[in-house]
């Protein structure tokens, strides 16, 4: 991203499209982080499982409890694992936590740069020739480009309330509900 903005801002004639080819690996980045995210869960979740209905007990003293079965819930994730959390709530959550700013930052330096680098934009034309790619159209660009980023908002925003991964930390005496 920072290499992106050096290119892009490096001189008045330097194109945008550094801006938009470095939105495309994020993408690309986003989605391998969140599938690496899918796998991390299941380990975290099989750890939670051990933490709750093994080590609680024993540092307690109350001895090994399967009568709630457990035990047969977590050798069968290990006989056939499966995922917590779906691909989307994945992206979302990486989205969200990490990948939210990176996007915001492309964002507005591709704005800056079409509409003041190297000076401020006077009409809609020559707006629309300095978000051109190539051959294709600034008009083109910009609706792809609000297109995208307003599914990535629309995505974060669908995926909060989904919260399917179990075994997250709260404050001290809350309850779950």
């Amino acid at each position: 991203t920072g290499v992106a903005i050096s290119v892009a801002f490096s001189s008045p004639g330097s194109s945008p499209l550094p801006l938009v080819l470095v939105v495309l690996l994020d993408l690309m980045f986003l989605v391998m982080e969140a599938r690496r995210y899918r796998y991390f869960d299941i380990w975290r979740t099989r750890v939670r499982m051990m933490e709750v209905s093994l080590y609680g007990p024993l540092l307690r003293l109350k001895g090994v409890r399967v009568d709630d079965a457990w035990n047969e819930t977590l050798a069968l994730d290990y006989e056939e694992p499966h995922f917590n959390i779906s691909m989307w709530e994945a992206v979302g959550r990486r989205l969200r936590r990490n990948y939210s700013f990176l996007f915001l930052i492309q964002g507005v330096s591709y704005v800056a740069k079409i509409c003041i680098h190297p000076t401020p934009v006077t009409a809609l034309e020559q707006l629309f020739a300095r978000a051109a790619v190539g051959p294709v159209p600034g008009e083109i660009v910009l609706i792809i480009g609000f297109v995208f980023h307003t599914g990535l908002i629309a995505l974060a925003l669908l995926t909060l309330r989904g919260q399917l991964a179990a075994g997250r930390a709260k404050k001290r005496g809350a309850r779950a509900r």
